[in-house]
């Protein structure tokens, strides 16, 4: 174990510690009493040490963003060196790191995606997608499955299913669709029975239901991630695709999670 001078605290500085993040910061999706965080002192590779020197696996990778684990040296020394030169410009400002960046991403998106409006973290990705759709369609009603989890600011967190918000009041226009779940179907199928993908149908219904020419976009996870493992069935996104084509709707597809080479592509959607 590396010694170090954390470490090294009595009982009562650490007790301080659990004391001013518990009395003074807020923690989400959790009610604020009751809780038991784990008090991280550091962390390296794979593991998170607590100031009792406990070890601790860390399965999650953060909230699935620390893909090359903790404590990178080459990253630490690219952030050094970038927060040297210039730390933040303005949103009118540009910087070399941000073009490359751009261009990078426009190598590896899929089809004739080219460019990126960056983002503080995925529920903001989720704003903005939903305000480019509603603007650049002139439409308003966003479409969404039960099951499905786009983040914690008012409109992603209205977009999901995620029943935690429940006990609040979601933005409007927001509607929910069955999810396209083969191993617990809603509509009691099997996967190979089922020739004609219910769950599509029931999709289209929804659309029709609500008005083609009302929706701006249909949101969808490449794969799932805090809903939990619901696979699409084969084909179901390239047919979802195929629906927003026939009507003008977007899709959204939220790669929060499943991006950047997690699923074995760089983006889950190219496996569909």
């Amino acid at each position: 174990m590396i010694e170090t001078q954390d470490a090294l605290l009595t009982q009562q500085e650490k007790d301080e510690i659990l004391k001013d993040n518990l009395e003074h910061t807020l923690f989400s999706w959790s009610k604020q009493r009751g809780i038991n965080p784990i008090s991280v002192e550091r962390a390296s590779g794979i593991y998170l040490y607590d100031y009792d020197g406990k070890e601790y696996m860390d399965f999650s990778s953060g909230l699935v963003n620390v893909n090359i684990g903790h404590g990178h040296q080459r990253v630490t020394d690219a952030v050094v060196r970038q927060m040297q030169q210039v730390s933040y410009v303005t949103p009118n400002c540009i910087t070399k790191v941000r073009g490359q960046l751009g261009k990078k991403l426009a190598e590896v998106s899929p089809g004739d995606l080219n460019r990126t409006f960056f983002t503080l973290c995925g529920a903001t990705s989720i704003e903005n997608a939903i305000k480019l759709a509603r603007i650049y369609t002139g439409r308003y009603k966003i479409l969404g499955r039960y099951r499905a989890y786009h983040g914690s600011t008012y409109g992603a967190m209205s977009a999901s299913g995620d029943p935690r918000k429940l006990d609040d009041q979601k933005a409007p226009n927001f509607i929910q669709v069955e999810d396209p779940y083969c191993y617990r179907c809603p509509w009691g199928q099997e996967e190979k029975s089922c020739s004609s993908l219910l769950c599509l149908s029931h999709l289209q219904r929804v659309v029709e239901f609500e008005g083609p020419e009302n929706i701006a976009a249909i949101l969808m996870e490449g794969e799932s991630g805090s809903s939990g493992c619901i696979k699409y069935p084969p084909d179901y996104l390239k047919k979802v695709r195929a629906l927003c084509d026939k009507y003008g709707i977007l899709l959204i597809a939220d790669e929060v999670m499943s991006g950047f080479g997690r699923t074995g592509k760089w983006f889950a959607c190219e496996l569909h």
